[in-house]
């Protein structure tokens, strides 16, 4: 019993772990959308303000366009990655939970099936000084 009380603790722990790394994956993924949502709000923002500007100006606007969609492009894929690293937390988290719960039933099992031997040992031994009890006023009846 207390080998499997063991064993359920280390799922637990497991299960905690597998837990805590799809909510860090979860942020990270929900980070990385944020800040596609700020990269595409500075490109409408770069552009939104067309008024009288130089040449140089146009440049550095350009060019920071430029970087921008790169970032846009960069920040893309790494949300792909991340959704598929969710993905993989999320499938480890239910393969913990389900383990964790299956060793629980287990020794939950065990448990009930150990209380039932201890109960069946109780009424036997009971029964057995009872019977042996019965006997011995038999045995004294049958000598007088």
């Amino acid at each position: 019993m207390k080998g499997l009380q063991r064993i359920l603790k280390v799922r637990d722990t497991q299960k905690k772990l597998k837990e805590s790394e799809l909510a860090k994956a979860g942020n990270h993924c929900t980070a990385l959308q944020n800040s596609a949502a700020r990269i595409k709000g500075l490109q409408t923002d770069i552009f939104s303000d067309v008024e009288a500007i130089d040449a140089d100006m146009l440049s550095a606007r350009m060019e920071l366009s430029g970087r921008l969609v790169d970032a846009e492009r960069s920040i893309e894929a790494s949300i792909e990655t991340a959704r598929q690293e969710f993905a993989q937390a999320e499938r480890q988290s239910l393969a913990a939970r389900t383990t964790y719960e299956s060793t629980e039933k287990i020794l939950q099992s065990n448990l009930r099936k150990a209380q039932k031997a201890e109960t069946f040992k109780a009424d036997i031994k009971h029964n057995i000084l009872y019977n042996i009890g019965k006997n011995k006023k038999k045995g004294r009846r049958d000598d007088r």
